[in-house]
């Protein structure tokens, strides 16, 4: 009897440790736990050592494969102080030619396509490629509410959120104060905004979304976007809760924590614009 092949999973992790490691973590769930192939496709930055550092250990299982896609030089299209979101965003739009002919290019191609936040542009190379395709929201379920209802709020809200008198509804969670939107929100006239805005009309597109949570934790908010009187008519696909997926603590302290041992102690570390390599 021939042999059944495993399903192949081709995961996108937009740049920075905070995007790769989710995508680690829930590559070596499908492989370990599911008997999936996995391949991961990593932008990496040259800037960060712990980045080059991750992407190495998490290849030495062997557990699945990684491919590096070429970071693009984003200089001339945004702005010095453009804000992280918008970076990021441009970063991932200029990579899919890069990702498109890699993932082409493979003998065993994947059956499956599953990106993060910032990689809704690439889930139309999935309809081309006629594969199922998914969105992996590795923070919360409050967080994609607030994403895929804001087409609405933009077209019903006049004016910046952060100057409205009364709470943003979201149906069937709870409301939000105006002045704690999300950074993204901030600025209506900014390019993040329009970026943020863009990923909530995007998600729909896709087969599913699978959300690193689980059923008890966020259950009111969980039910909402899967009721098609709330939030399940905007959200349109299921979603799926996969978690808690967490990074296991490492057993060492790498170099990172040793450098920052060796700074004064009245240092402070901030997020400057672009700077994704956190």
């Amino acid at each position: 009897m021939e042999t059944l092949k495993k399903p192949h999973a081709a995961m996108l992790a937009s740049p920075g440790l905070g995007h790769l490691i989710p995508v680690i973590e829930l590559a070596k769930r499908l492989v370990v736990h599911h008997n999936f192939a996995v391949t991961i496709f990593a932008i990496p930055s040259h800037s960060s050592p712990a980045e080059a550092q991750l992407l190495e250990a998490a290849m030495s299982p062997k557990l699945f494969d990684v491919v590096e896609l070429p970071q693009p030089d984003i200089s001339g299209q945004v702005s010095p102080d453009a804000a992280v979101v918008t970076c990021l965003a441009v970063m991932m739009r200029t990579c899919r030619p890069a990702f498109r002919l890699a993932i082409s290019s493979m003998e065993n191609r994947p059956n499956l396509l599953i990106v993060d936040l910032f990689g809704t542009e690439y889930l139309s190379i999935a309809e081309e490629l006629q594969i199922p395709k998914y969105v992996y929201i590795a923070t919360n379920a409050w967080f994609l509410a607030l994403n895929i209802y804001l087409p609405v709020l933009d077209k019903e809200v006049n004016g910046e959120y952060v100057d409205q008198k009364e709470r943003l509804r979201i149906p069937g969670c709870r409301s939000l104060w105006p002045q704690d939107v999300v950074d993204p929100m901030l600025d209506r006239s900014d390019q993040q905004y329009r970026e943020y805005l863009r990923i909530g009309t995007e998600i729909p597109i896709s087969d599913g979304v699978l959300m690193n949570t689980w059923e008890d934790l966020q259950q009111t908010t969980l039910d909402a976007l899967r009721n098609d009187n709330f939030l399940g008519r905007y959200c349109k696909v299921p979603v799926y809760t996969i978690g808690p997926l967490t990074r296991p603590i490492a057993n060492q302290r790498d170099e990172i924590f040793d450098w920052l041992d060796k700074q004064p102690g009245e240092t402070g570390f901030g997020l400057k614009s672009c700077d994704i390599s956190t």
